[in-house]
């Protein structure tokens, strides 16, 4: 463990971290009997197979094998290392810190650790609102938003801020707090050639920007009418840093993410002013993009939570072009796309002025499919009367379903094959041999994975030696009060799998420490380790799913030395190891014989050569022709 935290604290802050609510801050977790699972973030999962175990306090993905616990969740999730993971949950859990955490950086990095960087947004965050607030500065900002229909309670709920037009506000402010390095670090400033710095956000309405967590990570900012303020873009977003990345980050999706649950749907709009609009008309299962279009890291983010996206685009021609390329960016995740555009170049913020809540949801109830959206298009682009019309609308169509790999000979690509060919009066089966051709001349698709994070998976037992030494750690963690008496026979040097080897250790130093190897005590002596973690969350429930501790239960006619009966199933699982060790041993004896045997025949060799050779010295003397030796 990293210096800085003793294992008392550790163990504090794991005590006070709920694993399940720490998760599902991130993914959507559903009861599974004593259990809960997900969707894995660690990679494209389309079937939940990411289980959390509360009373472990472990988690596991049963397909990419990756597991740990509350810290390797951080570190994974968050990037950070050991000793910035136990800060955040520390921090999360409201516990002191230990007296040196501040003075202490991420190792090696020479930069500030994510929770410092969050302490100067968040001080930038307060600072900002509190300015909109009351300041005579915001004065022009409030005019803004009340014209807007924006409320108190909004601003409140969204904590809105406001730049005055200074462009060393904060960086003045910042003096005895913060470094100026820091504000660089969070965006909130800028730096010239020169070196000089200075503020970003200048006279702009502030739109705080919180990650999944509630926790304050960047800004956006609009000019406001009237400023003195001049820029070619009317709203500045925050740069990328340690702690905001935009292709990962959905604005108001901490306050949206009860509602998305809850629904299951969510509903994705293109500014901040628009999910504000939403939220205050009571439509809360609203997120923004954050400057950026939408990406495949946000689908597989929300696809954990949702199980339908209705993207909306404005109604102008830009936007009904940017709804048509979402379409087939989209089209190969297991996930159900709506698409909402509005009339007359409408965004959502315009619609709710003049419509009610109930009319927004409406629409939302009727977008069309992903499909039928690009179905229309296409059909607004090209006459179905003509031959050539029909013919194009044919090849668009047929170029959207190759797009992807999902859809492929199911019912729904079925359906739309039906639709499209019922509609221009082609043959079903011409237009199915096409879009064969179309995906055979595609190169294949090969989706990469972020294996950044990825460990090594744990061990499958390939040999029956190695499925034995993975039955006996089954054994020891299902039935620990078994553990002395199978120390007594087994070491780790029978082990020959080194993270099998490695486990088992583990249980023997917990047990010689008069601790019987549980679960919880594992979890606590792996150390935050990848690797052991999610060894011992596929063995746990690999023997679960066997019921070993039922198969225990069975007792044999031998007796320990306690007089104690030992369990038929461990003296199965014993034997093949011992007469695997025996094997070993017999084979050691046998080398270290021929090793004798030859050592000693070598020894004869030479004494026979030095022989020959002075019997051959002496007949030279005598003048006689030696005789040959063989």
């Amino acid at each position: 463990m990293s210096a800085g935290f003793g294992d008392d604290f550790k163990e504090r802050v794991r005590a006070s971290t709920n694993l399940v609510d720490l998760i599902s801050e991130t993914v959507s977790l559903i009861p599974s009997g004593r259990d809960y699972r997900g969707l894995c973030p660690f990679h494209d999962d389309r079937n939940p197979s990411f289980h959390v175990y509360p009373d472990r306090q472990t988690y596991r993905c049963w397909v990419c094998d990756l597991g740990g616990d509350c810290f390797t969740w951080v570190q994974e999730t968050e990037k950070v290392s050991f000793p910035e993971a136990v800060r955040i949950l520390a921090e999360r859990a409201r516990l002191d810190l230990p007296p040196n955490w501040k003075s202490r950086r991420d190792a090696g990095t020479g930069t500030a650790g994510k929770t410092d960087l969050i302490a100067v947004v968040d001080w930038a965050v307060r600072l900002m609102h509190q300015s909109l607030r009351s300041s005579p500065e915001g004065e022009r900002a409030r005019r803004y938003l009340k014209e807007r229909n924006i409320s108190d309670a909004t601003i409140q709920t969204f904590r809105l801020g406001y730049h005055p037009e200074n462009w060393s506000w904060l960086l003045d402010r910042c003096q005895g707090q913060f470094t100026e390095k820091q504000l660089v670090e969070v965006s909130l400033a800028g730096e010239r050639s020169d070196g000089s710095r200075y503020d970003n956000l200048v006279g702009r309405l502030v739109f705080p920007i919180f990650d999944e967590r509630g926790r304050p990570v960047s800004f956006g900012g609009r000019v406001l009418p009237g400023s003195n303020i001049t820029s070619d873009a009317k709203y500045w977003n925050g740069l990328e840093t340690a702690i905001f990345h935009k292709r990962r980050t959905l604005y108001a999706f901490h306050q949206a993410r009860d509602a998305i649950r809850k629904s299951e749907v969510v509903v994705v709009v293109e500014g901040y002013m628009d999910c504000i609009a939403c939220h205050q008309a009571g439509i809360s299962n609203v997120v923004a993009t954050l400057g950026t279009a939408m990406t495949d890291d946000h689908v597989r983010f929300l696809q954990r939570f949702a199980k339908k996206i209705v993207l909306t685009y404005d109604g102008d021609e830009a936007g009904l072009r940017a709804a048509e390329r979402s379409v087939h960016r989209f089209a190969d995740h297991d996930v159900t796309f709506q698409v909402l555009t509005f009339d007359d170049g409408q965004d959502p913020a315009d619609f709710l002025e003049k419509h009610s809540a109930a009319d927004f949801q409406e629409r939302i109830d009727r977008a069309p499919e992903a499909w039928e959206y690009k179905l229309q298009r296409v059909l607004e682009r090209h006459d179905v009367s003509t031959v050539h019309g029909r013919q194009q609308i044919l090849n668009e169509m047929l170029e959207f379903l190759a797009s992807g790999t999902r859809g492929t000979n199911t019912v729904r690509e079925d359906l739309i094959l039906r639709r499209v060919c019922g509609l221009i009066q082609v043959e079903e089966r011409r237009a199915r041999l096409r879009l064969e051709e179309l995906r055979t001349q595609r190169p294949r698709r090969i989706q990469r994975q972020d294996r950044e994070h990825r460990t090594k998976s744990v061990p499958v037992p390939q040999s029956r030696w190695e499925r034995a030494e993975r039955e006996l750690l089954e054994i020891i963690i299902s039935c620990p009060q078994h553990t002395d008496y199978i120390r007594h026979h087994i070491g780790p040097d029978d082990f020959e799998h080194p993270q099998h080897r490695r486990l088992l250790e583990l249980c023997f130093d917990l047990e010689e420490a008069g601790e019987l190897p549980e679960l919880t005590r594992i979890v606590a002596a792996a150390d935050s380790s990848t690797e052991i973690l999610s060894l011992v969350n596929a063995v746990a429930d690999s023997a679960r799913e066997k019921g070993i501790p039922d198969l225990m239960e069975e007792p044999s006619d031998q007796e320990d030395e306690s007089g104690t009966y030992v369990p038929l199933h461990l003296e199965r699982v014993l034997n093949p190891l011992l007469d695997r060790r025996a094997r070993h041993q017999t084979l050691q004896s046998k080398q270290k014989m021929a090793q004798t045997v030859t050592s000693s025949s070598a020894l004869n060799s030479d004494a026979k050569e030095a022989l020959r050779r002075i019997y051959q010295f002496r007949q030279g003397q005598l003048g006689n022709d030696p005789p040959t030796f063989k």
